[in-house]
């Protein structure tokens, strides 16, 4: 963080900086969260590098506009627009609008007038409300989709999809390399789209979601001081002759203490809506919480994020209870009921009348789940 380390010290809640009587100015470097979380880890004995998974994560954040603009993915019929097209599936802007805008059959009770007062960017002061369709064209400006043709070869009379920034009106045909004129194909016809960036890379790109909307839900609720960190998926590989598990951590938040305290650190493990086995389920508990444990308690305050965007089953609950103990509680449960709304506990609040509708501070939260899930009387 400074050119000569040894007029760079730590002090009881600051850095200190040795300098001569006569200097006017001095610098010192900020130290990347890579480097913080490979430092963080290290203490414990795990090497932490960044996975595929999170790779992907940093990417989809960088196309919404950071953390705030994957507050889109709120939305059911996003998720579910990722869901029923595969990376080289096309699709046409109606049957898109049909999906962000209809209704789920596997959650009759999720409808997008939920959130149409959300707000993902500016519109016009006569609009007050989000349409599907300015949904729709906020995805694809931002690159999540790319807008294309789908035309048919006279050759080997197959379809292909051509991206319209390579569209002419005479294409090759991509599966045969025949060369036809398309002209009748375009005149005819509409626009269909397909993922594209970290969405297209590969099928299963869209369990980025859950962990881009957890982070999102995480910097709103925690108010988003400017001085907390995270890093997308982690996979933790355990030095030589260090008894933990090597396991992958879908994400960490840090959060600095600007007072009297420990730093709170969050490991989060996040799910998509299909289902879970129960041995995995309970093997990733395991893990985060043998990795929660090994973080000395005296200088931080650890705490499991398990999240998911449908209900836990009271298998999964009985599972999650073990990260709670007498002298602290830890778990923090989130499902879509707490990730969709903007106050995280704006729905959650109807069901259960006694908790706190807020959670300012992981204390807060973990409180507010141990009220929720881990109490024998019915809410």
């Amino acid at each position: 963080m400074h050119f000569e380390y040894d007029k760079l010290r730590i002090e009881p809640g600051r850095v200190g900086l040795v300098i001569d009587a006569a200097d006017r100015d001095s610098f010192l470097y900020a130290l990347p969260v890579s480097d913080v979380m490979e430092r963080l880890f290290g203490m414990v004995g795990y090497e932490a590098k960044f996975s595929s998974a999170g790779l992907i994560v940093r990417q989809l954040i960088a196309r919404v506009g950071e953390l705030q603009g994957a507050k889109v993915f709120k939305i059911p019929g996003v998720r579910r627009l990722l869901r029923a097209h595969g990376p080289r599936a096309s699709f046409t802007k109606k049957g898109a609008l049909q999906l962000i805008g209809g209704k789920d059959p596997q959650s009759p009770e999720a409808k997008f007038s939920d959130h149409e007062y959300l707000y993902i960017e500016p519109r016009p002061r006569e609009i007050t409300k989000l349409q599907p369709e300015a949904v729709f064209g906020y995805l694809v400006e931002k690159g999540l989709f790319r807008i294309g043709a789908e035309l048919n070869c006279p050759s080997c009379r197959l379809t292909s999809w051509t991206a319209l920034d390579t569209l002419k009106q005479r294409v090759v045909c991509e599966l045969c390399g025949h060369e036809h004129d398309a002209t009748r194909q375009l005149v005819k016809g509409e626009w269909h789209y397909r993922r594209s960036g970290v969405l297209g890379a590969e099928r299963n790109a869209q369990g980025a979601v859950p962990v881009a909307l957890t982070l999102q839900q995480l910097e709103t609720t925690l108010r988003g001081r400017d001085h907390d960190i995270y890093s997308p998926s982690l996979n933790l590989q355990p030095k030589a002759g260090v008894d933990l598990p090597t396991c992958e951590v879908d994400f960490v938040w840090v959060i600095p203490r600007t007072y009297a305290g420990n730093t709170a650190i969050l490991l989060g493990e996040c799910k998509d809506q299909g289902p879970v086995r129960l041995d995995e389920f309970e093997r990733d508990v395991e893990n985060l919480r043998r990795v929660a444990d090994a973080l000395p308690r005296q200088r931080f305050e650890t705490y499991i994020v398990l999240s998911r965007l449908a209900p836990f089953s009271p298998e999964e609950i009985q599972r999650a209870r073990v990260l709670n103990d007498k002298s602290q509680r830890r778990a923090i449960l989130l499902t879509a009921r707490e990730l969709e709304p903007y106050m995280i506990y704006e729905r959650t609040k109807l069901e259960f009348k006694n908790i706190r509708g807020y959670g300012g501070t992981p204390g807060d939260l973990a409180e507010t789940t141990a009220e929720i899930y881990f109490k024998d009387t019915a809410p």
